[in-house]
């Protein structure tokens, strides 16, 4: 509980007005829910992000989310290091995970636009 946290507290300070709470996603269906821990607006896309206590871990929720975006982009913070990394969705959408260690949550906001250029 503590990871999420931190970096939902390290991506608040980069604001200018810091009473702005990052948003999250949601999805609740009857039998199943998923939800993803931050969004970051870019231009116009609105990027999930996963944040990850280790090195690995299920990414079902931002799998959901990445389907039904309409655009390739996903970030996962967590404990290992920085790559990029092609994957697709369980239901075969292909995309592109950016892989970002805890330390380098601020330099986000460069990251997704550097992630945004390269792709575009």
């Amino acid at each position: 509980m503590i990871i999420p946290h931190l970096v939902t507290q390290e991506l608040i300070s980069l604001q200018q007005q810091t009473d702005n709470k990052p948003p999250f996603w949601v999805r609740q269906k009857a039998q199943s829910s998923a939800e993803v821990d931050l969004l970051f607006v870019y231009q116009r896309f609105l990027i999930p992000i996963e944040i990850k206590s280790g090195a690995t871990g299920s990414l079902k929720s931002l799998h959901q989310f990445v389907q039904a975006a309409d655009h390739p982009f996903a970030v996962r913070i967590y404990g290992g290091v920085f790559r990029l990394e092609h994957a697709v969705t369980p239901s075969g959408k292909s995309y592109t995970l950016l892989n970002v260690p805890y330390y380098a949550t601020t330099m986000l906001p460069h990251y997704i636009a550097w992630l945004v250029k390269e792709a575009v």
